[in-house]
Order: C-alpha cells, then sequence, then structure tokens
C-alpha cells in the first residue's frame, strides 16, 4: 500500500507541475515531428515530459515573427500559466539563448488575447515571467535580462479565458 500510495504522489506531482508526463517512446525525436503529435521533451534533470502542443525547437532563432503556428483552436492545455490561466489551449516553444544578454518576447501581432509564460527548460516548474496584456495590447510581451547563452526556454503561448487564434512569437535582442 505505501508504493501505491508513492505512485499516486508522484502522478499527481507530474499531472499538476509539469502538466503531463510519459515514457519516450523507442526512436521518437523532437526534430521532424509534425506539430501536436505527442512530441516528447528529454529534460536530464526531471525526466521526460510529454508535451501534445509543441509547435518545435526554435534553437536559436530571432526575428518579429521568429515563429507563427496556424491555429491554437486545435491545440490541447497542457499548461497551466501563473498569470490569469483558465482552461485554454496553449501551444509551446523550446529557444536557446543565442548570446548574453537582454532579450524580448512578444505575440504582437497574434489575433488574439494571448498570456505567455516563459519557463526554464530543464526545469519547467522554474516559471521566468509570466505576462497576460502588454500595455494596451491583447497581445503579451516580457523582457528578460541576463540570460546566459545556451540557456533553453520553454515559451507557452495559450489565450485569455479560452480565446484561441493564430500565433505570432517575436523575440529580439535589446
Amino acid at each position: 500500500m505505501t508504493n501505491l500510495g508513492k505512485s499516486l504522489v508522484g502522478v499527481a506531482w507530474c499531472a499538476l507541475f509539469l502538466g503531463a508526463c510519459g515514457p519516450l517512446p523507442e526512436g521518437e525525436e523532437l526534430d521532424g515531428a509534425e506539430p501536436g503529435e505527442g512530441e516528447v521533451l528529454e529534460d536530464s534533470e526531471i525526466g521526460r515530459v510529454e508535451q501534445q502542443t509543441l509547435a518545435g525547437d526554435l534553437g536559436s532563432a530571432l526575428g518579429s515573427p521568429v515563429a507563427t503556428y496556424p491555429t491554437s483552436c486545435t491545440a490541447t492545455n497542457q499548461w497551466a500559466t501563473s498569470c490569469r490561466s483558465g482552461s485554454s489551449r496553449d501551444v509551446s516553444f523550446v529557444w536557446r539563448v543565442p548570446a548574453t544578454g537582454t532579450y524580448s518576447f512578444s505575440t504582437r501581432n497574434s489575433n488574439f488575447d494571448t498570456i505567455m509564460e516563459i519557463r526554464n527548460y530543464k526545469n519547467t516548474s522554474e516559471i521566468l515571467k509570466c505576462n497576460d496584456d502588454s500595455g494596451d495590447l491583447l497581445t503579451s510581451g516580457i523582457t528578460l535580462s541576463g540570460l546566459i547563452k545556451g540557456v533553453q526556454l520553454l515559451i507557452i503561448v495559450e489565450g485569455y479565458e479560452g480565446d484561441c487564434g493564430n500565433i505570432q512569437l517575436n523575440i529580439v535582442k535589446r
């Protein structure tokens, strides 16, 4: 009975803090997978994290936009963001810091009311920052300073109170 209790606590912890857990299927890789096909992210410090709506690994790309996603309306609700999160569908991206410095992330030009949260990819329970509305805009904006070259981030974009639409993710160095 003790092992059963520990197992249930472990499953609940994974579901609550990581969004979902699961084993890495043999031969499955992040690169080349189609969005929404149950990609599995390898995380050496916390185990394996399954993310069904992973839009992709952006590498160290910068741009406005650096990525677009046609519609979050068909995604699932994998993550619970820390700022005004509801039961909204979400899409996530993995991004690696190209050079030490300050970077701005935004969902400007997305066609719906977005919420964006950035987490440490190596420890997804570590939230770096979350934003609902950027100034007078319904899109989100986050600036992070002191980012170190090579650090990987998990960027989560969802809609406010169930809103969904096309996502435009912008990342620029300041």
